[in-house]
């Protein structure tokens, strides 16, 4: 059997079904309820259901919770849902909360503490973010997705430098300025040129509003945006992300919020907050209340405000969405702001504030100033993800209870030796032996693979050989072989007409500067490989 050959829809449900049993059989009440709705194929009220973290029975949260991340977002459960079309409903209504908070911004004076908090915000942004920086001072670059007339699936810096410039109606005024900072790509799409300019063609394109999985019942809406807009949004992402760093919030590593959601789930000191549909809620508004007016005019300028879906164009309210490639940056910059504010408002300690994105963690004390000011805003809290009190936290990715680590493992897809593979060093790693085994079980026993840990998820954790030539024993090299499985990456390698300025676009990026990267490879792989790993490793654990 193929180690990446997907199992059919009814083969899948049986191998998550058996892996819920050993859950409930290791669990309690909760797991039993759940495990009930597995054997009734009754995966909406899997979903649904709402686990009790206050049970004294920790086992049974732990295996209540595995059970429901087998199902809770998997990509093809029979619920009978569009998904798309959920995704677009919720998509609409981000743009009328994003619509009614446009209004209240700007005609609504708000109470004392609302208003206090948001004038505290505009004074720690404007320190953050300091003067607008001149354009040769912004590092600017392609991000890895597609754009409005490069499709994904061709998603490298060769296709992008070759493709129609493109920009929306926002950047138009700018443009000139902002492609005076890439003279050799204008160039290459120049028709005319002199000793003073090169005239060069500007295609005009509204964003086009897509939708990719997100879990079992919705889509997660993107806007893919045009190619020059893409890059320079990125070159003022990373500014932004640089000048978070300095004023202590570090976007490069979710570490932080990890353990601080480890403590606040002991101490009980602070507050985790998820928003719901965070970036499409970010309104105009509120960019140009709290960012200082040249900062607020060159983001807006880079944005898109209108996009296309199924033929109709839709003129945005939210400022920027997912696939703007400053979106992540603007709105940690914006929920870090009014935090700190929150608290300098109310007296509190600001050292353990963190943000993540749209992940918040603020002292408890914050927690019910900081939800209001956030609705007046705009927002709206996840109140099934954000914990103000109790034994749970959680915060980008890490889930603790009490300290303990019980972050189940999330099967999104149909089941593959792949992803079973990943399924069973996962349940190795946190102790999970009998679940570990179970998982094994089912991949093909004559292709099993098995290595050390620290070496991916191609190969099984567990007992191996290491191999190795007896003539390299002899000379005395140490260590040996063992092997894995490896996906092949796909390449592109028919000439673009970007390849013509690819080496000046690598120079002034610093292509490679941290690893070696190959301009052929594309998103997706091309099948898989077997590949021999040298190590001096000689445990499954290092």
């Amino acid at each position: 059997m193929s180690w990446i050959k997907y199992r059919t829809p009814e083969e899948s449900l049986a191998i998550l079904g058996a892996l819920a049993k050993i859950c409930m059989e290791s669990g309690g009440r909760q797991s039993c309820e759940l495990y009930a709705h597995v054997t009734n194929n009754d995966f909406r009220a899997i979903i649904d259901y709402s686990i009790d973290y206050n049970d004294p029975d920790t086992d049974d949260i732990i295996y209540a919770r595995q059970i429901q991340a087998l199902f809770s977002k998997l990509d093809f459960l029979p619920l009978g849902v569009d998904r798309e079309s959920v995704a677009f409903e919720k998509f609409l209504r981000a743009e009328q909360m994003c619509r009614d908070a446009n209004i209240r911004l700007k005609t609504v004076s708000p109470n004392g503490d609302v208003e206090a908090v948001l004038f505290y915000a505009q004074q720690k942004i404007d320190s953050i973010l300091g003067e607008l920086p001149p354009l040769d001072d912004v590092d600017f670059c392609f991000g890895p997705g597609a754009n409005t007339n490069v499709k994904s699936s061709l998603s490298c810096p060769r296709a992008k430098l070759g493709a129609q410039l493109t920009c929306s109606t926002n950047m138009v005024p700018l443009v000139s300025d902002l492609l005076y900072e890439a003279p050799e790509w204008v160039q290459h799409h120049s028709s005319s040129e002199s000793d003073d300019f090169w005239k060069v063609e500007v295609a005009i394109s509204p964003g086009k509003l897509v939708f990719v999985p997100k879990n079992a019942l919705t889509d997660r809406s993107i806007v893919v945006e045009p190619v020059l807009n893409s890059f320079f949004q990125k070159g003022f992402g990373t500014y932004l992300k640089d000048r978070l760093l300095r004023s202590g919030v570090n976007l490069f590593d979710q570490s932080r919020n990890q353990s601080l959601a480890e403590r606040a789930s002991v101490d009980d000191s602070l507050s985790t907050i998820d928003l719901s549909m965070a970036s499409d809620c970010l309104c105009r508004q509120l960019v140009f209340s709290l960012l200082p007016p040249p900062w607020s005019e060159m983001l807006d300028a880079l944005r898109t405000s209108e996009v296309v879906y199924k033929g109709n164009r839709i003129l945005l309210e939210k400022f920027s969405s997912m696939g703007n490639a400053f979106t992540f940056e603007l709105e940690s910059l914006i929920f870090f702001a009014i935090s700190f504010s929150v608290c300098k408002h109310l007296g509190l300690p600001r050292k353990d504030i963190s943000v993540y994105g749209d992940d918040i963690i603020v002292p408890v004390g914050a927690y019910d100033l900081l939800k209001k000011v956030l609705e007046h805003v705009g927002f709206l809290l996840n109140e099934d993800k954000s914990y103000k009190s109790g034994p749970f936290r959680e915060s980008c990715g890490a889930d603790y209870l009490t300290g303990l680590d019980i972050r189940p493992f999330y099967q999104k897809t149909l089941v593959s030796d792949r992803n079973l593979y990943t399924m069973h060093n996962w349940f190795l790693r946190h102790g999970e032996v009998l679940l570990a085994r179970a998982a094994a079980s089912y991949t093909c026993p004559t292709e099993r693979l098995y290595g050390p840990d620290g070496y991916g998820d191609g190969h099984l954790l567990g007992d191996y050989t290491l191999s190795f030539g007896r003539r390299a024993r002899r000379a005395g090299w140490g260590g040996g072989y063992f092997f894995s499985y490896h996906l092949r990456p796909r390449s592109f390698v028919k000439p673009l007409p970007g390849d013509a300025i690819l080496p000046s676009y690598s120079v002034y990026t610093r292509s490679g500067k941290d690893s070696y990267t190959d301009p052929n490879v594309v998103r997706g792989s091309i099948g898989y490989e077997k590949i021999s790993i040298y190590t001096f490793s000689t445990g499954i654990f290092q």
